[in-house]
């Protein structure tokens, strides 16, 4: 290559040099970077954004989903000896994506409802709900040796929870505090669980002892072969008054209060948490097709009142033991 040659492609090669190196195009190189930094930060943004939005309302729809659903409340219409739930109230968290669940338990004597029990339940959007508070958790057993019995306690309010006998177990001692109930002072409110020497139909229950008076019926849900299997020496023979099932009575209503709680099962046993026990209450009703009211047979019940509204009950031949809960004083 001649010397002429080398000098046009150095000088050639310096052009490209310059044309690289030149400020013109460092600028226009710096500007196209920024403007792809702010594209891609705007992107970002927006991705962000839009995935924030779909995480938000999608869990603010599940959590609403979840409330609506929530069956625990049905399933206490059913289960849980002369309670009831009389008030929910929900407290929101952060970005509304979970509840608290406020829930105000209380119980009909006489004329008067008490409160029973308060807990408070936390329902995310997604996962477990969490009981936060419940006093019924911390209920005590002591053996009272007045009643010759063990005796649980409310831990919310101090008061005895009713205890029921099962009509076909044996027991070496049956209990008879109805008769202490009809002693107290007459402006002394009480609740007394009455246990049946056998299983009777809601009709039989209304012939024998009428209607007024009676808060609560417990119906018998356990099939007879379970029954059976009830150990002699356990704890077990005896029903405390948070495990029975059974329905609330408003007035003297039996029949509505009846339909209601076989209406209760049939939504129960379609779908939700208590799905499968409460196929097997249904079962524990009637095993061959799904239970009507004249399916119900009747354990015992709850009746409550002054002394004098209760001696009535004293001299049923039908009842097999008593033992008393909740007393309140009417003024």
């Amino acid at each position: 290559m001649s010397s002429n040659d080398k000098k046009h492609e150095s000088e050639e090669n310096n052009k490209d040099l310059d044309f690289v190196t030149s400020p013109s195009l460092q600028k226009s190189i710096k500007k196209a970077k920024s403007k792809q930094t702010i594209k891609i930060l705007i992107i970002s943004l927006l991705s962000t954004c839009i995935l924030f939005f779909g995480v938000f309302s999608t869990g603010q729809y599940l959590l609403q989903k979840r409330l609506v659903n929530d069956d625990q409340s049905l399933f206490n219409q059913i289960n849980g000896a002369n309670v009831y739930t009389v008030s929910e109230m929900y407290v929101y968290g952060f970005l509304n994506l979970s509840a608290v669940k406020h829930i105000t338990v209380n119980k009909t004597i006489g004329d008067r409802e008490i409160v029973w029990n308060k807990k408070e339940v936390e329902i995310p959007f997604i996962g477990r709900k969490t009981v936060i508070d419940n006093e019924r958790f911390t209920e005590r057993t002591n053996f009272s040796e007045r009643l010759n019995r063990e005796v649980q306690y409310n831990s919310f309010n101090g008061e005895r929870e009713i205890s029921f006998y099962y009509p076909q177990q044996k027991y070496d001692y049956y209990p008879n505090e109805l008769e202490i109930a009809t002693q107290l002072d007459d402006n002394t409110l009480a609740e007394v669980a009455l246990s049946f020497d056998k299983y009777y139909t809601l009709k039989e229950i209304q012939n024998l002892m009428g209607s007024e008076n009676i808060n609560w019926v417990w119906v018998k849900t356990t099939k007879e072969d379970k029954l059976g299997n009830v150990k002699s020496d356990s704890n077990s023979r005896i029903v405390d008054g948070p495990s029975a099932d059974g329905f609330q009575v408003r007035g003297d209503d039996l029949n509505s209060a009846a339909k209601t709680f076989i209406s209760n099962i049939e939504l129960l046993s379609k779908e939700g948490q208590y799905q499968t026990a409460i196929q097997k209450m249904a079962e524990g009703i009637n095993p061959n097709s799904f239970p009507k009211v004249d399916d119900l047979r009747i354990s015992g019940v709850i009746v409550s009142g002054t002394p004098n509204e209760l001696e009535k009950f004293q001299n049923l031949e039908i009842i097999q033991a008593s033992t008393i809960g909740a007393t309140i004083d009417m003024y």
